[in-house]
Order: C-alpha cells, then structure tokens, then sequence
C-alpha cells in the first residue's frame, strides 16, 4: 500500500513537472508566433520596398523617354529656325540687289541722258559761254544724279546690315525660346532602404525546463517527507516518527 506522504509528493511533482512543461511549451509557442509575425512583416516590408523601386524606375524611363523626344523636338525646331533665318536672309539680298540693279540702271539713264544732251548741245554748232554753261550744267546734273544713286546704295547697305541684324536676332530669340521649353533632366529616384531583417527571438530555455522539473521533484519530495511526519505523528502519537524500530514509511 502507498504510503499518503508519497502519494502526495508524486502528484505534487508530477503536477510541477506537468506545469514546467506547459509554461515552456507556451513560451515556445509564444515565440514562434513572434518570429513568425516578424518575419512576414520583414517579407511584406520587402515587398513593398521592391514595388516603390519598380514604379520609380518605370516613371524615370518614362521621364528619359520624354526628354528624349523634346530633345528631338528641339533639335527639329533649331532647324526650323536656322531654314526661316536663311530665308530671311536671302529676301533681304534680293532686295538689296534690286536695289542696286535698280540703281545701276538709273546710273546708266542718267549718263546716257548726259550724254544724249551733250549731244544735241553740239550739234547746234553753238560755242562760246552759252555753251560753256550748258556743258557744265550737264556736268552737274550728272553729278548730282550720280551722288544720289551713290547714297541710294549707301542706305540700300544699312538697310541690308539692319535686316540681317534682325534676323540674326529673331533666330536667336527663337533658339532661346526654344531651349527655355526643354524639360530639365530627370533624376532616377534613390533606392528604397532595405528593411532590417529582424533578429529571431530565443525560445526558452531547456536547461530552464530541466531546472524546472527538478524544483517540482524536489517540492514533491519535500512536501511528502512533511506529509508522511505528519501522518507518523497522527498515526503513532509521536514527534513525527514511531517510537520503536525503524520508521514506518507504509510499505
């Protein structure tokens, strides 16, 4: 027969040994619920982390692809712009050789009417002063028709470096305007911080356990040794142990 002592210090140390288990099996569970939590907000940390790199990288090309084609666009425009200047150039030296040419044709009727003049002066058979004066009122008609198609051209050639001044201008304004439209060149976006990779918690300790397990043994030992004394002395009227012989442990 069991003796109540024994009885009552196995099951207090199997109860202990029980408990100790549970609470490790709970911490244990405990942590890999944290480990497990931690690592998939670590993955979707990841995730998200890839995603905002691969949205800042299709707008970046997006971006290039662009500036690309507003370079073309400005290079085309420059060339648009050089064609006008040279047209405009090229009315503004066709006017200017019609001026000239006009110019010279004028020259030409001037000396061919001074000399038509001439001409008829001489076949008068006139002489002496009236013809002296004649002759040199011919001369200054001449020279008076010969200086104003000399400043004619002179004010053509102004006329000419003021146009070709404006055009010079104009193309250059165009240009500018031109490249104050070009869109600044974009910058690729930093790459999004890799998220710390979390540190796995530690599950509890087995040596813990084994420490646990003997403290539940060791109560139940003790706590039988007290429940046994307590029984002798019930049973036998004694301090805690029979009076004669060996002690009664109830086997």
């Amino acid at each position: 027969m069991c003796s109540p002592g024994l009885a009552v210090g196995g099951l207090q140390a199997v109860g202990g040994v029980m408990q100790a288990q549970g609470q490790y099996n709970a911490q244990k569970r405990a942590v890999e619920r944290q480990n497990q939590i931690a690592h998939q907000q670590y993955q979707q940390q990841l995730a998200i982390a890839e995603r905002n790199d691969q949205v800042a990288k299709d707008k970046h090309a997006g971006e290039l692809a662009a500036h690309a084609q507003a370079m073309n666009d400005y290079q085309k425009q420059l060339e648009v712009n050089q064609l006008e200047a040279n047209r405009a150039s090229a009315v503004a030296s066709q006017k200017k050789q019609q001026r000239e040419t006009k110019a010279a044709f004028d020259m030409e009727a001037a000396i061919a009417k001074s000399i038509e003049a001439t001409g008829t002066m001489l076949s008068t058979g006139n002489a002496g002063q009236s013809f002296l004066l004649q002759t040199e009122q011919n001369q200054r008609s001449l020279g008076f028709a010969t200086a104003q198609l000399e400043q004619t051209l002179m004010d053509s050639d102004k006329v000419y470096n003021l146009e070709k001044q404006g055009v010079i201008y104009g193309q250059y304004n165009k240009d500018a305007a031109a490249y104050s439209n070009l869109p600044g060149m974009p910058q690729a976006a930093p790459a999004s911080f890799i998220p710390h990779k979390p540190i796995k918690a530690a599950g509890p300790s087995k040596m813990a356990l084994m420490g646990a397990m003997v403290g539940a043994v060791a109560g139940g030992v003790g706590s039988g040794i007290s429940t046994q004394a307590s029984y002798n002395e019930i049973k036998y009227g004694g301090a805690g142990a029979p009076t004669q012989g060996k002690m009664e442990w109830g086997w």
